[in-house]
């Protein structure tokens, strides 16, 4: 299958990848078929783009690469919209917020999509948990000081 992407162009992706949001994601509950993109595998980022709109796409990453503590408490009803039948096959990752300064990058912890890769489902959940911040910066100014 071909698709339309702003970053990427026209690319070819296997239908089979095709992640499916029965809800859609906040915000835009039009859109619920998305393909993960990596463009660049060394990078802890990649790219959730949308299927249908190809000027929607959001720069995901999983949560523990810079939060190692993080845990989020699953509802069953949330794992039920997914079908989920082993928890093992269940992907968390966090949208990405990528500002003019890089440095600056935030990640929304209150707002995690689940992906069950075993049959390509998922949903954002939201929640209630002020320990979580929705701009939890990815980087503190100390690596940036050491990387500069």
């Amino acid at each position: 299958m071909n698709i339309k992407t702003k970053r990427f162009g026209d690319i070819e992706i296997d239908p089979k990848t095709s992640i499916h949001f029965p809800s859609g994601i906040l915000g835009f509950p039009r859109f619920r078929d998305y393909v993960l993109l990596d463009p660049n595998a060394k990078s802890p980022l990649k790219w959730l783009q949308s299927v249908d709109e190809p000027n929607l796409a959001f720069v995901v990453t999983d949560p523990l690469i810079f939060k190692p503590d993080y845990e989020i408490r699953v509802f069953p009803s949330d794992l039920e919209e997914l079908k989920v039948e082993d928890p093992t096959t269940v992907v968390q990752l966090v949208v990405v917020n990528v500002p003019r300064d890089p440095s600056k990058m935030t990640a929304n912890l209150r707002g995690p999509l689940l992906i069950n890769t075993a049959n390509h489902l998922a949903r954002q959940i939201v929640l209630d948990d002020p320990d979580y911040d929705i701009k939890f910066r990815l980087l503190r100014d100390e690596d940036v000081a050491q990387a500069v």
